[in-house]
Formats: C-alpha cells, sequence, structure tokens
C-alpha cells in the first residue's frame, strides 16, 4: 500500500518537473542560460531531480520525449537548428548521467547534515559528465566544431561548464528546499491534534 502511494505521489512530481523542463527549454519562457526576461534552462536540473525523487523509468523516457519536443518546438519558432546533427543523440547517455547521479544521491538519506555534500558531490559528478558526453558528441557529429582541434574545442566549450554546474544546481536547491519545506509541514501537528 505504501509503494502505491509513493508511486501515485510521482505523478504530480514528474509532471511539474516535466512541465518546468518543457517551459524553460522551449523558448516560451525560457533560454540556455537565462536572461533578465528569460529563466534558463531547467533540464538538466530536472532529468537529475527525476533520478532522485522518481523511481518509475518511464519518466525518464518522458523526460527524452519532453526535451526533444521542446527543442523542435523552439527550432519552428526560430531557434537555430545548429545541435540537432547525429549530435543530439549524446544527449540520451548525457540526460541519462544526471538521472543515474540523482538516483545514487536518492539512495543517501535526505535532511541529514553528512548527506548535503554526498548530494553536492553527486550532482557535480552528473554535471560534468552530462558536460562531457554532450561536448563528445557535439565534436564528433557536427562539421561546425569538428574542424577544430580537439583541445581548441575544449578550450572553446570550456567556459561553459561553471554555467551549466550553477543553473543546475539552483534549481536542484530549490526543488530540495520545496520538498525540505513540505515535509517540515507534512511534520507539523494538525490543529485538530492541537486542540
Amino acid at each position: 500500500m505504501k509503494n502505491q502511494s509513493l508511486l501515485k505521489q510521482e505523478i504530480p512530481v514528474s509532471l511539474a518537473l516535466l512541465s518546468l523542463l518543457w517551459i524553460t527549454r522551449s523558448g516560451v519562457v525560457g533560454s540556455h542560460f537565462g536572461s533578465a526576461l528569460n529563466l534558463p534552462d531547467a533540464s538538466w536540473a530536472v532529468f537529475w531531480l527525476l533520478g532522485f525523487w522518481v523511481r518509475q523509468v518511464r519518466w525518464l523516457i518522458a523526460g527524452f520525449v519532453a526535451s526533444a519536443t521542446a527543442d523542435y518546438f523552439a527550432v519552428q519558432h526560430g531557434t537555430s537548428a545548429d545541435c540537432f546533427t547525429l549530435a543530439y543523440i549524446f544527449l540520451i547517455p548525457s540526460y541519462l548521467s544526471l538521472w543515474v547521479a540523482g538516483r545514487w544521491a536518492q539512495r543517501q538519506s535526505l535532511f541529514e547534515d553528512s548527506t548535503w555534500a554526498t548530494h553536492a558531490l553527486s550532482l557535480l559528478v552528473g554535471v560534468f559528465a552530462c558536460f562531457t558526453c554532450a561536448n563528445i558528441g557535439m565534436y564528433l557529429a557536427s562539421e561546425t566544431v569538428n574542424q577544430l582541434s580537439i583541445w581548441n574545442y575544449t578550450l572553446a566549450v570550456a567556459h561553459y561548464l561553471p554555467l551549466y554546474l550553477a543553473t543546475t544546481a539552483l534549481y536542484v536547491s530549490v526543488g530540495l528546499l520545496i520538498a525540505y519545506v513540505i515535509k517540515q509541514i507534512r511534520l507539523l501537528p494538525n490543529s485538530s491534534q492541537r486542540a
């Protein structure tokens, strides 16, 4: 019975995360790193949080679908299609690395002081793996960048890593903070118990 309750809780959490991914990735109110008018793309954080909170793999697949449809929508509305090469396939293992990192972090006991460092390490490793995999794919499959030496390409993209890490960490931190507040509220005795 408890497992069914947990699985039912996954539906609104998953739908909220996928909505956040789609809205910030499609260009509706988001852009890659954000601006004064747009939120930064939350997709990396969404995949980590899906791994952290959601047990069913179907939501990971739904994340891939949401990401692809958001990208398609963005291209149809004027975003450059430069990333739609064979390199796009590399986003599957890239996002999977974030999901796996979130799954690993989930096995730690959330909200204990010692696990915050573990979650941070998980996020760092997941973002680094995602960034590396996505850029290897871009280097190998894109005609626009593979003319650079691998060293020059690495130098050209390395300065983006801190932005991806900061954006992902911000969204994950907000998500974990919201979860913490909800957990604390649920621990409060309700008004009928106080009387």
